[in-house]
């Protein structure tokens, strides 16, 4: 065996990659080792010649500034990634930084960068190494699904690591063969290469990911997270520390800065020292966090492990008070740069266990971007205040840092404890309710006991909702705990126990588990025969052919579904396995069989395998039984229609929402298709291209999103659309707007929305009386047929009926912008209540309205009392009165198909040939089929 092929496999085994993802994974770990490699690179180049220019005096201005183009440059890039696909993104950032590295490498050996001028590539080298590492974490997270992320992203992230270590001993040892100037042009001769890696891994990795693949892969879109963190005050409290560690870290950082100016003059020195003790750094970050962050928090528990950073950082100080030395300072820059990444990072990891996921998600860029920055920017302020206002040495910043380590203290005090109260609420959330257990009641002390107590002594859905918790943290800690729970009597738990393992490394349960897939329940040997094709010691082809070929008809399925999930996305590997061929089997299996259950049970493992798998050839099979009478066997292809992601199943599954059987089930599907599908439903219901008996249901996946893009898209939905979708839309918006408070639906939407309605409230009253006069001027002067007449008192009927929804819509709409419990009752008392109870509703509006909406409200509020179309009425709104083919002009633009019937079938019943240019504009105009046929044979017919 080759020394090749032999580190090969060694890499396969240690690291848990699959072979054929090992050529991806190297190039990306090659590609962050460059881009970290370049970083430590430039770091302290621009670091030591910004110091011997301008001394560390400057430096306070300079964080004030990366603060401030950090927080701006924030908001434009994350305006560029939705304008530009990530990869042009990617592109165009490496391309601009080897650009800008060239013409700062120039500058400064050409003497031009000089002065204030110093500032440019400072700020611009904390903004480079921001951008390109949360670049290529976007990018990987494209490449690979959320399970194989949690495999390979360790593998990966020790290229972060490496280049870290290498990059910097690599600056200290060409600062003895180039001057610190020149190796900015070697830090750009190697971004270089990272262009050709990102277009290969975008080209072959990426591209082949439709919309709804991207959006499951990146991170959700973050929609006020700032309101997201107050609303949680465990998160704040997270926030707050973290804010206070990044403050303390760029005063300790000030002052490692300014010795080392002072104490080394030369430039090129002053390059290789930083570059040198940055590696350092990464080195002893790397063997705490292998050899003793674990130990560390394991054996005093995550509370007390927070107080190692402060601690740490606070002892250097009051020794750097006492021995003002550089060696000092090193050590505290070592305490601060080596816990931070490993001990503290772990322990705040474990703290937000009691945070929802998709909560941490939509918050995470925020805290890593804009509360590094808000910290930077103070840390600036403060220092340009003591160093440059009251002109103190910066040995005595350490007193800052001591009162502000005081308050880090304070915060983790009140931190530890929230999680605490946090955790307790995790488990009375996941306890029945009202249940009488005989069980003690479970401490909340240290996170990692807490966990293994609660998985240990929990009740079931304690310990199902703590196993869904420890799949986000994947903690080898967990391990024995979870292990023991493969003998708990609940088929969902062991499910979940099997899921937990399938990360975890401690032990190979192979023999444990390989018996498990007799199972009666099929989660639990589906969930066996994916930890099998992961960890199976011998070939494991040979293994999925015996139980493919087994007797056992459930072993069969639960194997070709386990093989399905396993293989999804890798072509390579589908072809290894010969998935197809086997689905091809079961499918000839499932025609042969006679038994009708067997039938069922087989085609549901086929329908999973095609949708898990993704194998198109196969897509009919799933097309066919959409329309399955068996509405077990529905349910199952309307889910695995879904998990193709593929949007030619949208339309087939949208059906499927009307019928109250399969509607939870066509909602859930459509929802896993990720937030592109919210488009697509918009323009389905907008562009009348499905049924109007579906439009309304469609709004209600739309709402399961409760984003503020489903808030945005239902706004639009509320403008013409058909009544029955405008008011499915204005309910979803109301109650997203209660349960959900840090979406915004803007007051002036709102109102503006009412006011229209009031418009339009008054203009049906406007057509009703117009009608109501022509009908009688007609039959004075030359009485309608008696088929005229019987549509015209059908279109008033219509209109009145009309009104009635408008001003349901009215209410609903107020129902957004105040209290629905204040707002509900009023309009069935106007509408149904005794006289006295209608007055007393007008009199609560007229106080609870603004005078904007009271101006326009009330008198249609007030209109409403009357019981006919009065002419006390009419005068009482000051109602124009239209002509008749202004009032049909009316009707025949708004969005409602059974009244523009009503109107061209009376224009067909009076033969009047001056209505032929209103037929024309509908034929021209009209979005619905149904009703430019209907004007068409009218306008044949007159």
């Amino acid at each position: 065996m080759s020394i090749i092929k032999t580190l090969k496999l060694y890499i396969l085994k240690a690291f848990d990659l699959k072979e054929e993802e090992l050529n991806k994974t190297l190039l990306l770990q090659l590609n962050i080792f460059i881009i970290i490699t370049c970083l430590l690179i430039i770091k302290p180049t621009i670091n030591s010649l910004f110091l011997s220019e301008l001394t560390s005096d400057a430096l306070p201005l300079g964080y004030v500034l990366t603060a401030i183009v950090a927080i701006i440059g924030y908001h434009f890039y994350d305006k560029a990634l939705e304008k530009y696909p990530l990869n042009i993104v990617i592109d165009r950032t490496l391309i601009g930084s080897i650009i800008s590295l060239i013409l700062f490498a120039f500058a400064f050996s050409f003497k031009l960068n000089n002065g204030f001028l110093l500032y440019i590539p400072y700020v611009w080298v904390a903004i480079f190494g921001l951008l390109t590492a949360s670049q290529f974490w976007i990018l990987a997270n494209l490449v690979y699904n959320v399970r194989e992320a949690k495999r390979v992203f360790g593998f990966i992230g020790a290229g972060a690591i490496a280049g870290g270590i290498f990059g910097g001993y690599l600056t200290s040892l060409l600062t003895r063969f180039f001057n610190s100037e020149h190796l900015l042009f070697i830090a750009a001769l190697l971004l270089a290469i990272c262009i050709p890696i990102t277009r290969y891994i975008w080209k072959y990795e990426v591209e082949k990911l439709n919309p709804f693949q991207v959006s499951l892969r990146t991170s959700p879109k973050s929609e006020s997270p700032i309101k997201l963190i107050k609303q949680s005050k465990l998160l704040s409290l997270i926030a707050v520390v973290i804010g206070i560690s990044v403050l303390v870290a760029k005063l300790v950082d000030y002052q490692y800065s300014d010795y080392a100016s002072r104490l080394i003059n030369d430039p090129d020195e002053l390059t290789s020292f930083f570059g040198f003790w940055f590696s350092t750094l990464s080195v002893i970050s790397l063997l705490i966090q292998l050899f003793l962050t674990k130990r560390i928090v394991g054996t005093f528990g995550v509370g007390k492990s927070l107080l190692w950073l402060p601690s740490g950082i606070l002892v250097g100080s009051i020794l750097l008070l006492l021995i003002p030395q550089l060696w000092v300072i090193v050590f505290i820059k070592i305490v601060d740069g080596s816990l931070k990444q490993s001990v503290n990072k772990a322990s705040t990891e474990l703290l937000s266990i009691p945070i929802p996921i998709e909560i941490k998600k939509k918050t995470k860029t925020f805290t890593d971007v804009v509360i590094d920055s808000i910290a930077t920017g103070l840390a600036g302020f403060i220092l340009i205040f003591f160093i440059n206002g009251l002109n103190i040495s910066s040995t005595y910043i350490s007193l800052i840092i001591i009162s502000l380590i005081c308050v880090w203290l304070y915060f983790i005090y009140h931190l530890k404890n929230e999680y605490i109260i946090a955790f307790k609420g995790l488990l009375e959330d996941s306890s029945v309710k009202k249940e009488k257990t005989n069980k003690k009641e479970i401490k909340v002390t240290s996170i990692v006991n807490t966990v293994i107590n609660v998985l240990q002594n929990g009740n079931k859905k304690q310990v199902l909702h703590m196993l869904q918790k420890t799949l986000e943290v994947k903690d080898e800690r967990f391990f024995f705990a979870i292990k023991e729970l493969l003998n708990h009597p609940s088929a969902k738990i062991k499910f979940l126990a099997i899921e937990n393992l399938y990360f975890l490394k401690s032990e190979n349960l192979c023999d444990t588990i390989e018996p498990m897939v007799y199972n009666v329940d099929q989660e639990v040997t589906t969930a066996a025969f994916r930890y099998l094709s992961k960890h199976y010691k011998k070939n494991t082809v040979e293994l999925f052919n015996t139980y493919l070929n087994i007797e056992d008809k459930t072993i069969k399925n639960a194997a070709l579904i386990g093989l399905s999930l396993e293989l999804r996305n890798n072509v390579s590997l589908q072809n290894k396995f010969s998935l197809e061929q086997r689905i091809e089997s079961a499918l000839t299996e499932y025609n042969q069989l006679q038994n009708e259950e067997d039938k069922t049970y087989k085609i549901h493992a086929i329908l999973e395998s095609i949708g898990n798998a993704r194998i198109q050839k196969f897509y009919d099979v799933i097309k066919n039984n959409l329309e399955s009478k068996n509405l077990n066997i529905l349910k199952t292809a309307i889910y695995s229609a879904s998990k193709t992601l593929d949007e030619q199943f949208v339309n087939l599954i949208i059906p499927h929402l009307t019928d109250k059987d399969t509607r939870k089930d066509a909602v859930d599907a459509l929802f896993l298709f990720g937030e592109p599908i919210i488009e697509i439903l918009y323009k389905n219901v907008k562009f009348e291209f499905i049924d109007i008996e579906d439009a309304p249901y469609v709004i209600s996946v739309i709402e399961k999103f409760a984003s503020q893009k489903a808030i945005n898209t239902l706004i639009k939905l509320t403008t013409d659309t058909e009544h029955t979708i405008k008011i499915e839309a204005i309910e979803a918006l109301k109650r997203l707007k209660w349960k959900y408070p840090n979406l915004i639906i803007k007051d002036h939407f709102i109102v503006s929305k009412i006011i229209d309605e009031c418009y339009l409230y008054q203009n049906t009253l406007s057509v009703i009386h117009s009608q109501i006069v022509i009908q009688y001027k007609k039959n004075a002067e030359n009485p309608e047929t008696k088929d005229e007449n019987q549509a015209r008192k059908s279109l008033i009927n219509l209109l009145e009926q009309r009104l009635d929804r408008q001003l349901q819509r009215i209410f609903r709409f107020l129902g957004i912008k105040y209290p629905p419990h204040d707002v509900d009752p009023i309009l069935n008392s106007i509408l149904n209540g005794k006289e006295e109870q209608r007055i007393h509703a007008i009199e609560f509006l007229d106080n609870l309205l603004d005078k904007q909406l009271k101006k326009e409200l009330i008198p249609v509020a007030e209109s409403a009392l009357y019981e006919t179309n009065s002419e006390e009425k009419i005068k009482k709104l000051n109602l124009k009165i239209l002509s008749e083919t202004e009032c049909y002009h009316e009707l025949l633009k708004r969005k409602d198909v059974k009244l523009k019937l009503a109107v061209l079938y009376l224009i067909e019943k009076s033969k009047n040939l001056k209505f032929n240019s209103l037929l024309e504009m509908v034929i021209e105009t009209d979005s619905n089929e149904k009703i430019r046929q209907k004007a068409s044979k009218t306008l044949n017919h007159l």
